[in-house]
């Protein structure tokens, strides 16, 4: 077991990139988690290294049996490889591989940009036994620290993929649209479909909404514009699935 002191320690430089370069995470093929609560419920075989704090180690002894790799740091050493103001002392160095089979039902963020809108989908999805997440165009990386963070360990369960076209899905693409059916006389969806969520201010792009199968949307009193993307799929995620 390693103690390391010093900020400018070669591994603590390399999580520093993980924290902060989305292509340094896809070209390792690592991310970084950090907190106890999320670390302690990581299923071993993703975990690559743990970096934990004296007090830490001897604290949360459930997760220090998750790893052999594990490396005692100081408090220095830990602020500089947290992305929270107030760290926990516990990070961890993860591998992206999710081994779970892909859903007959998926979603698709289309240029979706907040963290936290992704980390919410992510665990509705989850909670829902949706497994496969599509990003198209420019969305927020969903290994960054913050969406890993936000999705409360969900990552660790779902298949994040690129989609290049709607093609790729081989199945109907529903998306969510202010124009759309309203969700709750909505009869035909089949058991294989990708809901599609937009941008948080832009909202559906042409090339997806020119794809779509279907159109489908939340009914809002005359006091309420829209819901945020987070809740809009979630709430029409359940509703779905349970047709």
């Amino acid at each position: 077991m390693e103690k390391i002191t010093s900020v400018s320690n070669a591994k603590i430089q390399e999580i520093k990139k993980l924290l902060t370069s989305k292509s340094e995470r896809h070209s390792s093929g690592k991310f970084i988690a950090e907190g106890v609560n999320i670390v302690k419920d990581i299923p071993n075989s993703f975990i690559i290294a743990l970096f934990m704090t004296e007090e830490a180690f001897d604290r949360y002894k459930n997760i220090v049996d998750k790893c052999d790799n594990i490396y005692i740091v100081s408090d220095k050493a830990i602020a500089c490889i947290s992305d929270t103001k107030s760290p926990s002392g516990v990070v961890a160095v993860c591998k992206m591989e999710c081994n779970v089979a892909d859903s007959d039902v998926c979603i698709v963020l289309d240029n979706l940009q907040d963290p936290g809108n992704a980390g919410t989908i992510i665990r509705t999805a989850v909670a829902c036994g949706v497994s496969t997440i599509y990003c198209y165009g420019d969305c927020v990386d969903l290994y960054s620290p913050k969406v890993v963070r936000s999705s409360m360990g969900g990552i660790f369960f779902v298949n994040c993929k690129k989609l290049n076209d709607k093609k790729d899905l081989n199945c109907d693409l529903v998306v969510l649209d202010m124009t759309g059916e309203n969700i709750f006389f909505v009869k035909d969806i089949p058991k294989k479909f990708a809901l599609l969520v937009g941008n948080e201010s832009n909202g559906v792009s042409k090339e997806m909404l020119a794809q779509a199968d279907k159109l489908i949307s939340l009914p809002m009193s005359k006091n309420m514009e829209s819901l945020n993307a987070g809740v809009s799929l979630s709430v029409a995620l359940y509703n779905l699935i349970n047709i």
